[in-house]
């Protein structure tokens, strides 16, 4: 959730809170319970949603790259095997098919890494009954099979985690709609005891107030990481140059510059709303140039991967 909706959340609960033990007042308002009921319900929702949101999906990264290193273990050791075999038998065509530098893996996109795992395999599948005394049998088949599926498997993961995690935004978007059209109703039935309940009223309006709790807060999180890896880069340098309308509000030429941490990681407070064009350079990778808007009342989360140059 954004800090805005936290903030309104906590109002509702408020509200919620303090009508629960006075719904013998509101009992004959018009469509009052049935619009507490909805209140109640749609807290809920917004409760279990915003939880699934924060939900940590940062393991499904991690998982794969925790594959992709085996992986490459397994396929730079099979084709050393294999090459070693192929050089013995004076098959050239099999000793080009598998001869790799090592230091390329690291380099191969994962689709790219996939595909060249799966010809290591299937060139010692061919292979396989002269295989054994050169240490791929069977057993290391499997193995390598089974690292490859699950590598597979693993690489759309982290983009599914994203796409739950921008379905979940969505959802609280319109249940904070249901909530607030619901308080507008509840609002106009308030207007029928203002007079009568006039201490009940009082307390109402004071649960309906929303008390800001933004300042000094962050404002926005960045880290940078190594596209190839997935790897925190530190000491990578962002550069936020503010539009043309904001420089007035940032002193100095108009620009922000942090450092990424041992993380590669960095957080900024009290940032003017607005946008502002992002580049990010490190010696030893390309620079890398983003667009990111803050929004007031709202945390931003910047993610940057960079290319070794």
């Amino acid at each position: 959730m954004t800090t805005k909706q936290e903030t309104k959340l906590n109002m509702y609960l408020t509200v919620r809170d303090f009508l629960i033990p006075n719904e013998s007042i509101t009992k004959e308002l018009p469509n009052f319970a049935a619009n507490t009921t909805v209140l109640k319900e749609t807290i809920v929702n917004i409760q279990v949603i915003a939880e699934r949101q924060k939900s940590d999906k940062k393991g499904l990264a991690k998982l794969k790259n925790e594959l992709r290193d085996k992986l490459i273990a397994l396929v730079v050791d099979n084709s050393r095997k294999i090459a070693a075999f192929a050089k013995f038998s004076n098959n050239t065509i099999l000793q080009n098919e598998v001869k790799f530098a090592p230091s390329g893996f690291s380099k191969m996109t994962d689709t790219g890494l996939k595909d060249y795992a799966q010809i290591v395999h299937d060139k010692a599948q061919a292979n396989l009954d002269a295989l054994p005394s050169y240490g791929i049998t069977a057993e290391t088949q499997k193995t390598l099979s089974e690292t490859l599926t699950a590598y597979n498997e693993s690489i759309s993961k982290p983009r599914v985690g994203i796409a739950e995690r921008s379905q979940a935004t969505k959802q609280l978007i319109m249940l904070f709609d249901t909530v607030d059209t619901i308080l507008g109703n509840m609002d106009l039935a308030m207007e029928i005891i203002r007079l009568p309940q006039k201490n009940f009223y009082d307390g109402y309006k004071t649960a309906r107030k929303i008390v800001e709790t933004s300042a000094g807060k962050l404002t926005l999180k960045a880290q940078a990481t190594e596209k190839q890896t997935g790897l925190p880069v530190k000491g990578a340098i962002f550069t936020f140059r503010a539009s043309t309308q904001m420089t007035g509000v940032i002193s100095g030429n108009g620009e922000i510059v942090k450092k990424t941490e041992e993380k590669g990681r960095f957080n900024i407070k009290n940032m003017p709303a607005g946008t502002y064009q992002v580049t990010v350079s490190k010696p030893g990778y390309n620079d890398k140039t983003e667009t990111v808007i803050v929004a007031d009342g709202e945390m931003t989360v910047l993610r940057v991967e960079l290319e070794k140059a």
